[in-house]
């Protein structure tokens, strides 16, 4: 059920750019679509044979567009509000790492092969759905949409469903039991040492 979420994650993550003069959520997230897809058209051969550039590039170029903050404490939930200040930076800095691991090779599969047909947009003061219908070249459809919200007059991305599966609460609920057996501590140096990456539904 959740692979096609998590195997397309980052591929869909393109779309999740955003850029201050851009008028609309829609045409924010186009923006850096065309930006990561060029970058990976120019530099294919040279991300494939060095993974770490490419993860930076994921990183300098995508990551920045998601409201990371907000994802920690979303994905967090009740657990958010008795972390220490620490342990919050920690936990979101561990988690975007943990994506940009785990996801970024389906990236480099998918980039060329993803089409993406944009759909109305629904805005709600701050907040908006962009919703979009994305296919493979295998001819298969994936409803996806992007819940953006407004930060510094910036649209950024705070949740991804594929087919109505939220990617927040599919990581709360997994996060959360590791909490619960363990320590928000433990799982944290574990996210740390990328031990998630391997075990995040979908993944294998």
């Amino acid at each position: 059920m959740f692979k096609p979420l998590m195997s397309l994650l980052l591929t869909l993550g393109i779309a999740a750019g955003a850029h201050a003069d851009a008028t609309t959520p829609d045409q924010a997230l186009r923006g850096t679509t065309e930006k990561i897809q060029n970058l990976i058209k120019d530099n294919y051969k040279t991300y494939r044979k060095d993974l770490p550039t490419f993860y930076k590039a994921v990183d300098d170029v995508v990551v920045p567009r998601f409201d990371v903050p907000y994802i920690a404490q979303l994905v967090l939930a009740t657990h958010y509000k008795t972390a220490s200040a620490d342990q919050r930076s920690r936990f979101a800095d561990a988690f975007k790492n943990m994506l940009v691991r785990a996801y970024g090779n389906a990236m480099l599969d998918n980039y060329n092969s993803i089409q993406i047909e944009w759909l109305p947009v629904r805005i709600d003061g701050d907040k908006a759905l962009v919703n979009t219908s994305m296919s493979n070249s295998g001819g298969k459809k994936y409803a996806i949409g992007f819940r953006v919200r407004k930060v510094n007059d910036d649209w950024k991305v705070f949740d991804i469903a594929v087919e109505n599966i939220s990617l927040i609460t599919n990581f709360r609920t997994q996060l959360s039991a590791e909490i619960k057996r363990t320590s928000l501590d433990d799982v944290i140096k574990r996210m740390e040492s990328g031990e998630f990456a391997q075990t995040a539904p979908g993944a294998q």
